[in-house]
């Protein structure tokens, strides 16, 4: 039947869901950044390893490890919806956030920074799940970029805040390298104590009131669908799900090798900063990089630089993806472009460039950032009609799976093959994400839709099952 464009709507207040979303993205990117720059400080506070001190940014992962199923299992039988997703979203950022502040008032409380991040975890991986869900819900197709940009650029904002600043507050540090940390007095210990707990207090209230918000206000969908794609998806009627009827469907996720591969190149490119955030003050040391500046400084300058052009890369990466559908062309240079610039970075280390090393890092921001646009809008196009909320649930569970792996794995080629070892790790994995794009299909699901929507002169013929069931 035809459809008249005045049946769908836009609301106003998708953009104030949207700002609460980024600014819980801005603090799950600082629980992902604030802690490798300064792991000297947390290393004499806490009484801890290195190694130690890499698992309280390393936390954030396991999360996924714990609700990936028993979310998806929630969503599949409609017992949570997006509503709940972004208050899951918005409750473990202020109780993480809340964990973290209590751990700094305490050289002890080691353990629970840890849950702390655990929950801040959560929070991102969830989080992960919302952009392009609450995108496709709420946002008509040429915004739905825009959407799933913002939500990115705010946990970049929160990645650049989270280098620079808490290495800024912890000024009192002595000029000593990282390696020999037994020059910091109480003194010097107490002050950056009082700065955090100040910082991570105040991100607590902020957190605490963006939770009340989408508590009061935020709704599942609009009342009005902004889409013809998402009028007919509403318009399904509700049946009864089994357990068998979840496991056909995630089986039917699994076993679309496209989706899959997917979600391992997410899981590369969107988690590879980790190396370089919890290891970069020591690349640099081992480098010897910083003969006139503090490792811990300057490698938090060069993962700003990081940070900055990632949100350049986002922001152009949503404004491409609005205009541009090829999207497997553009996964194909977003993430060469990886490949190219995390060579670049290996090899200003080894030559000493610092123009190049940053330089290098501004790029691979750049490209990491656009590629992370482009890939999550992938996964919802080759799924549909399967709920987008269920197939990022999915796709988080296996990216940040393979992040925890390449955590572990960065750190063993650190003790192994020292800097050199990582950077050269970080570069084949990168490529490795080339490799598995090939065998991704490049058809786009939804888009099929809003392209093939029946009118008087040209009846629908799209084969989507969902579109099969209208006919």
């Amino acid at each position: 039947m035809p459809h008249d464009e005045s049946d769908y709507k836009l609301y106003k207040r998708r953009w104030a869901f949207l700002v609460g979303i980024f600014i819980l993205q801005f603090f799950a990117g600082i629980s992902f950044a604030s802690y490798g720059q300064i792991n000297s400080f947390y290393v004499q506070f806490f009484n801890a390893s290195h190694a130690q001190v890499d698992w309280i940014t390393n936390a954030r992962n396991i999360s996924a490890l714990i609700i990936t199923l028993p979310l998806a299992w929630l969503i599949f039988k409609g017992k949570i919806n997006l509503r709940g997703i972004l208050l899951i979203i918005a409750v473990s950022s202020t109780i993480g956030l809340l964990l973290v502040t209590i751990s700094l008032t305490n050289r002890s409380l080691l353990v629970l920074i840890v849950l702390g991040q655990i929950l801040c975890g959560l929070s991102e991986t969830v989080g992960v799940v919302g952009p392009s869900a609450y995108a496709a819900v709420w946002f008509p197709e040429n915004q739905v970029g825009t959407a799933i940009a913002s939500n990115i650029l705010g946990l970049f904002l929160g990645d650049g805040f989270g280098y620079i600043v808490p290495s800024y507050l912890i000024s009192h540090m002595s000029n000593s390298t990282m390696y020999n940390i037994s020059t910091l007095t109480l003194d010097e210990l107490a002050k950056g104590q009082r700065s955090l707990l100040e910082m991570y207090g105040s991100f607590l209230g902020i957190s605490a009131t963006v939770t009340i918000f989408f508590a009061i206000f935020i709704t599942d969908r609009p009342p009005t669908p902004p889409t013809r794609a998402q009028e007919l998806k509403n318009s399904r009627p509700e049946v009864e799900r089994t357990t068998l009827d979840f496991w056909n469907e995630a089986s039917l996720l699994f076993t679309n090798l496209s989706y899959v591969l997917i979600c391992i190149v997410m899981g590369i490119v969107f988690q590879m900063p980790l190396i370089q955030n919890m290891m970069m003050p020591e690349i640099v040391a081992d480098f010897n990089m910083s003969r006139h500046i503090k490792s811990s400084t300057l490698s938090g300058y060069v993962m700003c630089v990081f940070a900055f052009f990632a949100m350049i890369g986002v922001v152009i990466g949503g404004k491409v993806v609005d205009r541009c559908k090829k999207y497997k062309y553009l996964a194909f240079g977003g993430i060469t472009g990886n490949v190219l610039s995390t060579v670049g970075i290996t090899f200003s280390m080894i030559y000493k460039h610092k123009l190049g090393m940053f330089v290098s890092n501004a790029l691979f921001g750049f490209f990491d950032g656009f590629s992370d646009v482009v890939l999550l809008e992938m996964a919802t196009q080759l799924t549909y009609p399967v709920d987008e909320t269920l197939v990022n649930t999915w796709m988080t569970g296996v990216q940040t799976c393979v992040a925890l792996l390449l955590g572990v794995l960065g750190r063993l080629m650190f003790r192994t093959w020292k800097s050199l070892g990582v950077l050269s790790f970080q570069s084949a994995a990168m490529f490795v994400g080339i490799v598995l794009c090939f065998p991704v299909s490049s058809r786009n699901r939804r888009l099929e839709v809003e392209s093939r929507v029946g009118t008087e002169d040209k009846p629908c013929t799209s084969r989507t099952p969902l579109l099969a069931a209208q006919q």
